[in-house]
This record gives C-alpha cells, structure tokens and sequence, in this order.
C-alpha cells in the first residue's frame, strides 16, 4: 500500500470514529449503555436517561445537560444525538440533573437521590426528561378553549381522562398518566390521540413492543394519521427493524409533505443500509424543512460525504454544524478532521 493509500484510509478511519463517536459503545457499564461522562465523584453509579421533545420524539441534537450536587459542584455534559445520557462514577448524595431553558423550552430539573450503599455492587439510576416548550406572553382576556379537530366526537368523560393525562405526563407521573390514557381508550376505544400518547410514553421509557401496540392500534382507526404513523416509524427504527420502518416512514411523508422529522429518519434507516444516495436526499430535505432543529444532519451528511471521498462537502457540513453549534462537546476533535481533510484534498491522485 503506498503512501497516499495509507493516509486517505487512516484519514478517513479518523473521520468515521470522530463523527460516530457518540454512538458507540466506548467501554461498557451497568445496563449495557456506554460511559460518557466521568463525574469523578468517587462512586460507583450510573445516572442514565433520556431527553425528549414535547412531542414524546427522543431530542436529534446533542443538548447540553448539568449534574448539579451541592457537595461536590457541577458537571457540564450533552446527550447524545438521540437525546441520551449517562453520568458515571457518581457518589452517594442528592443530585439535580438540570436542562438550560432557551427560546422555545423551558428549563427543566430533575432531582435524583442515591443511597449509600451497601455492598460494592454498582446501580443505575434511570430518568427521562421532556421538555416543555416555553409559554409564551397572552393577552390577559380569557379566551374560550379551543378543542383539536382530531378529538371531534370524542365523548366528554373520555376528553376528561385524556386531559388529565397530558397534565400528569406533563408533571413527569408516568404511571398515573397511562392509567387515565387507558380510562380514556376504554371510554373511547377509537381514541386516536389517547392511542398514540400512550405510544409515546412506551417509547420515552424504551417499552418498545408497548409503544408499537398502541401506535398499530391509533393506525387502525385512522391509517393517514401523521404523528401515529412518525411515531410508529420511529418506534420500529429504534427496534432496529428497518424494513419494516421504511414504508411507515413514507406514509408519513405522504400525510405530512415536508416533515423534517420524517426525513431525518428516513435518512438515517437509508444509511444504516447502506443506501446513502437516498439518505443523502432525505438530510437534505430534512434540512430544507428544519434547518434549525436537525443540526445533526450536517453531521451524518458528513459522514457520507467522506464514503463517497467528497473532502470538500466534508469540510462545508462540518463548518456548518460548528457555527450551527459552536459548543459541539468535540470541537477540537471536529476542527482536526475538517483540517485533516483540507490536507487530503491535496494529497496526489493514485490514478
């Protein structure tokens, strides 16, 4: 192999493990999940969990998250791009895992207590978090509620339960909120909406055949429905049943022509098989429609760009993510590839 050979296949080895770094399995803990952030507090356990959007759709960019302890400080992290998240190390003690609010959320705190243990044995300590979009001013005026088209008919008793769910979920009760989602169902079994919050919430606690069972039965009472059928799609991609994800995805589409969640999964389902001509289109689109939501996509384009031995469209997406998210946790590791690349671009041709 010659000189400029080896360099182009150790550049892009780099590139590949840089890029794909947060979704790798560095070094395995508690659960099978990957350690991402030694707290250095002198324990042996896990805080792990998972941010969502309001939607119930796991957050599609790293965020940046803080462990806050009174005893020992704070420690500054992100998810990763599927919204999750793992402390490690972490000590006896009462802890806060804090979200910053910003235009469109509101900050959001969760307190985690563990105990001291009694035996070296390590324990994991599960959270979601969803975020809650930020109120925004009203005029002081009462104005008179406006009921959701999709909840036409719906009996009132079975609205009653459904209310009283989104309010429970919304104060993190989970239990309490599918127990009043089902009253709801069983008031209304065509239930729709109540069908695919219950999705949802199966799918914020990784209940993954849950959530498909109720996101199958919204569909069967209405098989056009936009947010049952993402969902769903969703819910068969983290399963890791691609084939089966696809055409749900796209029917998606159809309902909802330019969702850029559907094709920011799309694109990924398209890459994970290879066919990145396709995920190549679909990022691009998700871009078109939610440039400012799916950052990430500039990443994954990246990565194709690099199998495709496209350096400059490395270095363009790139670029554009670290202005889109000048705080990326691996910056100094994004801006070596992005110079890594301008150095490829001048190696010789072996043709």
């Amino acid at each position: 192999m010659n000189a400029n050979v080896k360099y182009l296949t150790w550049l892009r080895l780099l590139i590949v493990l840089t890029l794909l770094y947060v979704s790798q399995v560095t070094g395995q803990i508690a659960g099978g999940l990957s350690e991402t952030t030694n707290t250095f507090h002198g324990g042996n356990n896990f805080i792990v969990g998972s941010v969502f959007l309001p939607t119930g759709v796991p957050v599609n960019t790293r965020m940046p998250i803080r462990l806050s302890s009174p005893t020992s400080g704070d420690v500054i992290a992100s998810t990763d791009d599927r919204g999750r998240f793992v402390f490690s190390r972490v000590g006896a003690g009462n802890y806060s895992v804090i979200i910053e609010g910003d235009s469109d959320y509101e900050p959001v705190t969760q307190q985690v207590d563990i105990r001291v243990a009694r035996n070296p044995v390590p324990e994991t300590y599960s959270i979601t978090i969803r975020l809650l979009e930020r109120k925004k001013a009203t005029p002081k005026a009462d104005k008179p509620s406006v009921i959701s088209a999709a909840n036409a008919g719906v009996p009132k008793r079975a609205l009653e339960q459904y209310d009283k769910a989104i309010k429970l979920r919304d104060s993190n009760d989970i239990k309490q909120a599918i127990e009043h989602l089902r009253s709801a169902i069983s008031e209304y079994p065509a239930f729709v909406s109540a069908l695919n919050e219950l999705g949802v919430i199966y799918m914020r606690s990784n209940e993954l055949d849950k959530a498909d069972e109720a996101l199958r039965a919204a569909l069967a009472q209405n098989s056009q429905a936009y947010e049952p059928l993402i969902n769903r799609g969703i819910v068969l991609f983290r399963m890791g049943k691609f084939a089966d994800a696809e055409p749900i995805i796209r029917r998606a589409l159809q309902a909802k022509a330019e969702s850029a969640t559907a094709f920011y999964y799309l694109g990924r389902l398209l890459n994970k098989i290879g066919r990145n001509d396709e995920a190549e289109a679909a990022f691009l689109s998700c871009l078109k429609f939610g440039i400012d939501e799916y950052k990430e996509a500039h990443r994954l384009l990246a990565v194709i760009y690099l199998e495709k031995g496209l350096f400059g469209r490395v270095i363009e997406e790139l670029e554009t993510y670290l202005r889109l998210v000048p705080t990326a946790p691996d910056v100094d590791d994004l801006r070596k590839v992005i110079e890594q690349c301008r150095t490829a671009l001048k190696v010789p041709s072996t043709k």
